[in-house]
């Protein structure tokens, strides 16, 4: 191996009776750019993949027959490494890296990152494609897939990438593969990541990982295009010129004297995946405005579109009265549930969680949002309960009414998305959750929310509560719980708690829930998340 420099990237050609580096690179480049995602990727990148796993073996081997030894060479793609890797080692592992790097792709894409551009960090594709390589086929069962996003999304949202990373490449490799054949000690990647509830008042630009992330995961989780409804998947993506954009215009914004541009309207908070056609909509508009020329131009139903909104984590009311503030604050908490769902651990937060500039410290925003809910009455994307436990008719407990709850919260995350009010009846009058305090274990209101939370958990699985708000208002000394449901990114069954063990899938028709199955399931499921 000789080694030399053309430019400022390092080269390396064996003797050319031998082998051709050059040449090498060249045809496996060509099938990397088969994957938008990989044509990025440098000759150097492929090189320092191929060191990690050449090195890695030369330790693994190493300490089998000397398993004592504390002086094993050690797992390493520094320059000198990747200068000092013989022939033998790069033909016996190129394969091997262009098999995990060729895995990784479609890996991406599942978490809807499809371009190089929109890598957060292209230097994590190195110990990525180390990992699938060595992993092979292990990779592919689903716990090992939840460790490894678990991982891609604690280095993206703990922004542990952005310097000189060959060392924490070394140790990804080592720790992802030991998680994955053992399940033991986390990754120290995934043991370091920390997000701060305030970057999100900071990510502005591309230039950021963190915010390249998180539309990444705002599309992964089931944002829908605002034109056909469609689900942003890759196609989609490609097809619709799927970009990021303001939610309120910066020009309208800048005619606000409560809305800082450079703090708040050009955070990531008013920003999300908008395809070309519906940006042409927005212009400088106000969301009042530009949402019913959506209507009326695409001929979308006002609470169809209000459904396309909530996929994307959007309150649609606040939208269409153009309140800046109660859109922020939904949004602001919104985002921080998704960072931590994906990196599997809490946000670190202020004692009073008051980091977003527009937080509602008196409630009343949120106890003028009920009311109106209230007064306007059921509708598609709007139900009523008096109780979640409690049957008010004989006074006891009741795996009925939690089935009620449970079917509403199943229907609205199945289709449009929408608000279940408990604590409501019929007629929009609180009754009050404190009726189930008795059935409750604490018997307040912090019981009552774990109680919903075990209840939606156990029916239809821990990642429903994700797609959930909670907001707890009180009227006339009686307290409303306000379940938000947003969209979900596929398709919600609900299995009854107690007697029959089947899953059930519900939808929301007209002001109803409807249990579909059978032909109607499928043809429903079909338009609904195609795929």
């Amino acid at each position: 191996l000789r080694g030399h420099r053309t430019g400022a990237a390092p080269t390396h050609t064996y003797l050319r009776r031998l082998f051709n580096l050059r040449d090498d690179w060249k045809a496996r480049s060509s099938k990397f750019k088969e994957h938008k995602v990989l044509d990025g990727l440098r000759e150097t990148d492929f090189l320092q993949v191929v060191t990690l796993l050449a090195t890695y073996d030369r330790r693994r081997c190493h300490l089998a027959a000397n398993p004592a030894d504390e002086k094993a060479p050690a797992v390493s793609c520094k320059r000198r490494d990747v200068l000092r890797l013989a022939l033998d080692e790069y033909r016996a592992w190129a394969d091997t890296a262009a098999d995990g790097l060729d895995r990784a792709a479609p890996f991406l894409h599942g978490e809807s990152i499809f371009r190089s551009r929109d890598l957060p960090y292209a230097t994590q594709l190195i110990p990525l494609g180390a990992i699938f390589g060595l992993l092979g086929h292990q990779a592919d069962s689903f716990a090992n897939r939840q460790r490894l996003r678990q991982w891609l999304w604690c280095g993206v949202f703990g922004e542990l990438y952005g310097g000189a990373s060959e060392t924490r490449f070394a140790h990804d490799l080592q720790d992802c593969v030991a998680w994955a054949g053992e399940g033991d000690d986390m990754p120290r990647t995934v043991r370091d990541a920390q997000f701060q509830a305030e970057r999100l008042l900071t990510l502005r630009t591309r230039a950021s990982a963190a915010y390249k992330g998180l539309y990444a995961l705002q599309m992964q989780r089931g944002s829908r295009d605002f034109q056909t409804g469609a689900p942003i998947d890759v196609n989609a993506y490609f097809e619709h010129a799927i970009d990021v954009h303001h939610i309120f215009p910066r020009r309208w914004c800048e005619n606000q004297r409560n809305v800082d541009i450079d703090r708040v309207a050009d955070c990531a908070v008013n920003k999300t995946a908008i395809g070309a056609h519906a940006n042409r909509f927005i212009g400088g508009n106000a969301p009042s405005v530009y949402l019913r020329r959506i209507e009326a131009h695409d001929g979308i139903d006002s609470q169809v579109l209000d459904g396309l909104l909530r996929s994307h984590d959007v309150d649609p009311a606040a939208l269409r009265r153009d309140d800046f503030a109660s859109f922020f604050n939904h949004r602001f908490e919104r985002l921080l549930r998704q960072i931590e769902a994906a990196m599997g651990k809490p946000v670190n937060r202020s004692e009073h969680r008051d980091e977003s500039p527009f937080v509602d410290k008196t409630g009343e925003r949120d106890l003028d949002d009920v009311k109106a809910l209230l007064q306007a009455g059921e509708a598609q994307t709007v139900e009523f309960k008096s109780t979640g436990r409690k049957n008010l008719r004989t006074g006891e407990k009741d795996a009925a009414m939690e089935w009620s709850v449970a079917k509403s919260i199943c229907a609205f995350l199945n289709t449009q998305g929408g608000t279940l009010l408990v604590g409501a009846d019929d007629n929009g009058e609180p009754v009050g959750i404190e009726e189930d305090y008795p059935f409750i274990k604490s018997g307040d209101r912090d019981g009552w929310e774990l109680w919903l939370t075990d209840l939606v958990s156990k029916s239809m699985g821990p990642l429903a509560v994700t797609d959930l708000d909670v907001r707890f208002v009180a009227i006339d000394g009686r307290t409303v719980a306000c379940i938000d449901a947003r969209p979900a990114a596929k398709p919600v069954f609900a299995t009854p708690l107690k007697g029959e063990k089947r899953q059930v899938f519900f939808i929301r028709l007209n002001n109803s829930t409807e249990e579909l199955a059978g032909q109607a399931l499928l043809d429903y499921r079909s338009k609904n998340w195609p795929a």
